[in-house]
């Protein structure tokens, strides 16, 4: 069992160390909260005090132990993943975690007395975050477009059994003049039998809401359309 060796001096260094720790670990926060992310100066504070604390446990009993800040980085990094979020298509907290990550590297640094190295590393993350985004907005422009996948639309008109004919025909003449492009076209008996509903699956090369309301806009002003409705589909099965 180690013996606690560490006298009134030692004490006061691993003070100064938590405190320079703090510090380091607010002046992160400070840029994280003034640019509204979702954690702000408490929590930046108390990572990099935090893996101080950790890492300064070894100098208390005269001893050095590296594998304790291993540690440390990994049970900050679970921290950090908890704080990605997915919305649809997009992936959100990436660089909040990867900041409260690189935080808790301040505070091994101070823990082992790396004083300057822990100064330049919490200057860096903070420049970090508030000029690179500036360059990324910048190649962003510049980036080729992305590609979008098809749009698919399911289009449904209901009208009378001997009107099926002349409203398919409309119904095409208005896809060809908006340049959308038709997957599939059926005709259905209602369940009531009292008319034909005609469903159209049709695609654009991009999102296009607009263009197909004004389509079923136009189809349903007709007296030979019972009802009308389009729907986004997100595949052409």
């Amino acid at each position: 069992m180690l013996e606690h060796t560490a006298d009134v001096t030692g004490t006061l260094v691993v003070t100064i160390k938590l405190l320079m720790a703090l510090s380091l670990g607010c002046l992160i926060g400070v840029e994280r909260q003034w640019r509204q992310r979702y954690t702000g100066l408490t929590t930046y504070a108390l990572v990099a005090m935090g893996a101080a604390a950790y890492t300064s446990l070894p100098a208390l009993y005269d001893t050095v132990d590296l594998r304790l800040a291993g540690q440390v980085v990994t049970g900050i990094g679970f921290l950090g993943a908890g704080l990605i979020m997915k919305e649809g298509q997009s992936v959100r907290g990436l660089s909040t975690a990867a900041t409260v990550w690189s935080t808790g590297a301040v505070g091994v640094l101070i823990g082992n007395g790396m004083w300057i190295a822990a100064i330049e590393t919490a200057v860096l993350i903070a420049c970090v975050n508030i000029f690179l985004p500036r360059f990324s907005g910048f190649f962003d422009r510049f980036a080729p477009a992305e590609i979008e996948a098809e749009k698919f639309y399911v289009i449904e008109l209901k009208c009378s059994g001997n009107d099926e004919a002349t409203i398919r025909t409309k119904l095409l003449q208005s896809m060809t003049a908006r340049k959308l492009r038709l997957q599939s076209l059926e005709s259905h008996d209602l369940t009531d039998r009292s008319g034909v509903k005609v469903e159209a699956v049709v695609y654009c090369a991009e999102k296009d809401n607009a263009l197909v309301e004004s389509l079923v806009g136009e189809l349903s002003i007709s007296p030979l359309v019972f009802s009308s409705s389009w729907t986004l589909t997100p595949s052409s099965d």
